[in-house]
């Protein structure tokens, strides 16, 4: 069974899906799909459209649901309520007016992703202190170099990219 740091890859295989390769490369968890489900832009096309054959794209589509994740993950809400954020702008606000009213904050959306941010630095910070490097943000190297059918493709993101994801 492939793993990232030790952790088993779930059902998506990233050459046919690259976005949710590079979630399961770089999350501080270690291949966990939930940590950046890019299942919902690559193949639902919920909150738009990244090509999953192609890596263009594919970095930033990753960082951002880790962000948004980390965030949603920190308030306790369920990340299903992910979905409906992606597709109706609207309920991201929803979202954080309840947060303010339930605990008497002031949030912003500017707010919320600085959280999500903060979070995803500490548990790499952890990571580090674990032994942890960049060679670990990387999946087994069979994904770069064996084709999967039907599209007979392999992962192609970048080591490099990989490496960038959480330079914001």
């Amino acid at each position: 069974m492939p793993v990232v740091k030790n952790q088993a890859l779930p059902a998506y295989d990233p050459r046919a899906i690259q976005g949710i390769g590079v979630t399961y490369a770089t999350t501080p968890m270690g291949a966990d799909h939930t940590a950046g489900y890019a299942i919902a832009t690559n193949s639902l096309k919920s909150g738009g459209f990244v090509d999953p054959l192609k890596p263009e794209g594919q970095v930033e589509l990753s960082r951002n649901l880790q962000i948004a994740t980390a965030a949603i993950d920190s308030t306790g809400m369920c990340l299903f309520i992910a979905f409906a954020i992606l597709d109706q702008p609207e309920t991201n606000q929803a979202l954080i007016d309840l947060l303010n009213a339930f605990y008497g904050w002031n949030l912003t959306g500017d707010d919320v992703v600085a959280l999500g941010k903060k979070v995803l630095k500490m548990e790499r910070e952890f990571n580090a202190k674990a032994g942890f490097t960049k060679e670990h943000d990387r999946l087994p190297r069979f994904f770069y170099t064996e084709p999967v059918g039907p599209h007979n493709i392999t992962f192609q993101v970048k080591d490099e990219e990989l490496d960038g994801l959480f330079n914001w």
